[in-house]
């Protein structure tokens, strides 16, 4: 009897979990599984069997159904949420409403308490993605020290277009027994730029940056430039997120203004490299190296600068973020030193 009994409890277990999974038919061939996003391409796909993720795209998908409702995304400013129930010529039914999949930007699953702080952000700034970025450190001994990092970035991507604005500004300082006060930290930066795709590889840009650092005593750093761009290599993980690396050059103008009124400018040519990279538990990886040598002096007259950043979720939508920045000046303003280098630990508010 308690055989029969295990048994039952199996088979009903069985059917628990099949009745709990989404179905993609594709190519005559039932997938059991978990629907993990949608985009104007295709589905992301995790079979019921096996490790990683399918990416399929709507010219071969029949039909897909799914036991928890999406956060659909699509045509200007459009959204439907609830549970995808078929595909109907070129159509995705979410709910009863049908949904033209070439008009759609994003879709996410919905969790069990609804519509996250995330979903909702998703979908006012649809367009938009960003971080608030805060951190702070203070030490009482011997000698203390306080410091606070406020950093600001977003990014506006609708193809073929992309567009970018960012500031930081960090400050700190430094106290010895028996001396005074003194700072050890003062920067300000800021970022415009502007991205255009030609091809899924071949991009133009557009940049302006600036910085004021007043232990460097830089007054003001202006760097304009132009140029192309290139994906030497691109994973596409679903519709939003991608690794990848790329290289871009184009021309520039370097102007520097020191404390004192003196300053210093020439043009440069402009060589970049950006990658990024998803880990696992949803951490991502982030580089970006610029290297601005003069035109007239490559080997003695140029800046060097590298950032590297994780960010690794922690409670959504709050993520620990850590940062290593390097700049080296090969002519710095006089008292000051070529390279400047900050480790940063702090947290991110992400949307």
């Amino acid at each position: 009897m308690w055989r029969v009994a295990v048994l039952a409890g199996l088979i009903a277990m069985g059917c628990a979990i099949s009745a709990g999974a989404d179905e993609v038919s594709s190519q005559g061939t039932v997938l059991r599984g978990k629907v993990t996003a949608l985009g104007g391409a295709g589905i992301t796909f995790q079979p019921e069997y096996g490790k990683g993720s399918l990416t399929i795209k709507w010219e071969n998908i029949e039909d897909v159904k799914t036991e928890a409702p999406f956060q659909v995304l699509y045509g200007d400013d459009q959204e439907s949420d609830a549970p995808l129930q078929g595909l109907r010529d070129g159509k995705l039914l979410v709910g009863e409403t049908a949904v033209d999949v070439a008009t759609i930007q994003s879709g996410q699953p919905i969790g069990a308490g609804g519509l996250s702080f995330n979903d909702q952000m998703r979908s006012k700034w649809r367009y938009w993605d960003g971080n608030l970025d805060l951190g702070f450190n203070v030490q009482q001994s011997t000698t203390d020290t306080t410091g606070f990092l406020l950093g600001f970035n977003t990014v506006r991507t609708h193809a073929p277009t992309k567009f970018t604005l960012g500031a930081s500004y960090r400050y700190g300082t430094e106290k010895r027994q028996g001396q005074t006060k003194s700072t050890t930290q003062d920067e300000l930066l800021g970022l415009i730029r502007e991205d255009y795709s030609f091809t899924p590889r071949v991009y133009g840009f557009a940049s302006g940056d600036a910085t004021y650092d007043g232990i460097q005593r830089l007054s003001l750093r202006g760097v304009p430039k132009v140029g192309l761009g290139y994906v030497f290599w691109q994973e596409q993980l679903d519709e939003d997120r991608r690794n990848f690396l790329q290289g871009e050059v184009g021309p520039a103008w370097v102007y520097e203004k020191y404390f004192g009124g003196s300053d210093h400018d020439y043009y440069a040519i402009a060589f970049g490299a950006l990658a990024g990279y998803y880990l696992p538990y949803g951490a991502h990886f982030g580089w970006r190296l610029d290297y601005l040598p003069a035109v007239n002096d490559f080997t003695k007259d140029y800046l060097l600068r590298t950032e590297g950043a994780l960010l690794a979720p922690l409670i959504d939508p709050i993520s620990a973020k850590f940062v290593v920045r390097d700049e080296y000046d090969s002519k710095p303003s006089a008292g000051a030193e070529r390279n400047n280098l900050f480790l940063t630990l702090g947290l991110s508010l992400v949307w």
